[in-house]
C-alpha cells in the first residue's frame, strides 16, 4: 500500500469577479488552486460548483481568456486556496506539486465537478486526506461555515481498493457523510 498523505488547503474569498481575484493574487500568491462557482447557460436555481484548478502563477490563469471560466455565463464566486500542510519528502516525480495536484483532483473526481474533464474519470492514484477550511479576505478571520453546501470539509481517499469518504461537519444536524466503495469506481 501506499503512503497516505494529508493536505490541508486554505482557501481565502470569495472574490466576486477575475479582476478582484487577479488583484488578491498579485499582492500574496504564487501557486494554488482555485474553486469557482456560478452557472452555465440554461442553468436554473441557485450557482454551483463548477470548476478547481491549478497553477504555478496563479495570476496568470485568471484572466478573461481561461478556457473553462468562459463557459460560465454567471459567475458567482471565485475562492484561492494554498496549501497550508508541509511537503512531501522524497524526490519529486513530476514538475506539479504533488500536494496541489492531488487536490485538484480529488475535488475534480468526488464533488464531479462540471467543468472539469480530465480528473473526473479515474480516481486519484494515491491515497490522501484533504481537509479544506475557508478564510475571509483579510487572510485572519476564519469562516464558521463552508461557502457552498456541496463542498465538504474533509475528502478521505484511502486508495482505489479501499474507497473514499466525503464529510460534512458542523451546522448540519449531526454532520454528514457519504462514503464510496471501491465497486462504485
Amino acid at each position: 500500500m501506499m503512503k497516505h498523505i494529508a493536505i490541508v488547503i486554505d482557501w481565502y474569498g470569495p472574490y466576486f469577479s477575475l479582476e478582484e481575484a487577479r488583484v488578491a493574487l498579485n499582492a500574496d500568491y504564487e501557486d494554488g488552486l482555485y474553486m469557482v462557482t456560478g452557472k452555465t447557460p440554461y442553468q436554473r436555481g441557485k450557482p454551483t460548483l463548477q470548476y478547481v484548478g491549478i497553477s504555478k502563477k496563479l495570476s496568470s490563469r485568471m484572466g478573461n481568456n481561461h478556457h473553462k471560466l468562459a463557459e460560465i455565463s454567471k459567475l458567482s464566486e471565485i475562492w484561492l486556496g494554498e496549501v497550508a500542510s508541509t511537503g512531501i519528502p522524497g524526490k519529486k516525480k513530476q514538475a506539479t506539486d504533488l500536494r496541489l495536484d492531488l487536490s485538484e483532483w480529488c475535488h475534480s473526481y468526488f464533488l464531479q465537478l462540471p467543468l472539469n474533464d480530465k480528473k473526473t474519470v479515474n480516481p486519484p492514484k494515491e491515497p490522501v486526506t484533504i481537509i479544506n477550511r475557508w478564510w475571509f479576505t483579510d487572510y485572519e478571520t476564519k469562516r464558521n461555515r463552508r461557502p457552498h453546501p456541496d463542498w465538504p470539509d474533509i475528502i478521505d481517499y484511502w486508495g482505489k481498493e479501499y474507497g473514499a469518504k466525503l464529510s460534512w461537519l458542523g451546522r448540519v444536524s449531526g454532520g454528514r457523510c457519504i462514503v464510496w466503495q471501491p465497486d462504485e469506481f
